[in-house]
């Protein structure tokens, strides 16, 4: 089944790819990725990546990388969303969220006024499964951001064994869906990006690290 022009809401990490891997198995192949920029930082809202990071990764995955430039002290990314989605006019829209019914109901909401079709491909799948999937497809997945109570040395690791049994022990989510952690996916089946770390700053309750991509 044609769908037309299907968009993914791309954060870069695993639950990003996750869902796009998932939505091409059924048929629905994304060709557009938004995001969204912080206007003035030109870093991801959540992750605080660079946006140039992620432009690359998603021009490796034969994506066309949108910005949704926007900013978040005016929380003005509905309208910004909303201006976008207007200009491209797909059809449907992909998102990898998993139990977060506030914001799917937003999203819902978004692509309902524009009468577009909302899929959820994560969609309350067993976070066991869905860690065991995501790291049979993409390894290594770079630990880009945590919150303060996790432990410091997880940053700009592999997500692994360590991590996720130390998740499990705090009752916390392993996929990090309630905001423990966001990845980066440095490699898998259609690419391999090699990264350069560079320094750790930090944004509200997290700590996060800048991740560019070493010259060829």
């Amino acid at each position: 089944m044609s769908w037309g022009d299907v968009f993914i809401l791309w954060s870069g990490g695993k639950d990003s790819y996750l869902s796009y891997k998932k939505a091409v198995s059924r048929g629905l192949r994304p060709t557009v990725a938004l995001s969204y920029v912080e206007l003035r930082s030109r870093r991801l809202i959540g992750c605080h990546l660079r946006e140039s990071l992620i432009k690359e990764q998603v021009s490796l995955l034969g994506l066309r990388f949108v910005p949704v430039y926007g900013s978040k002290r005016r929380g003005n990314f509905r309208e910004k969303l909303i201006e976008v989605l207007r200009e491209i006019r797909p059809q449907a829209g992909v998102f990898g969220d998993i139990y977060q019914k506030e914001h799917r109901l937003f999203l819902e909401g978004v692509c309902s006024e524009l009468g577009i079709r909302a899929v959820f491909p994560l969609w309350y799948v067993d976070e066991d499964v869905l860690i065991e999937e995501a790291l049979r497809l993409s390894t290594p997945l770079i630990v880009c951001r945590r919150v303060r109570k996790l432990p410091p040395s997880c940053l700009g690791k592999e997500l692994g064994k360590e991590l996720l049994e130390y998740l499990r022990s705090k009752g916390l989510s392993i996929s990090g869906e309630d905001g423990e952690y966001q990845t980066f996916v440095a490699q898998c089946e259609e690419f391999s990006m090699k990264l350069r770390y560079g320094r750790r700053f930090r944004k509200s309750y997290y700590e996060c690290i800048d991740l560019e991509v070493e010259e060829r």
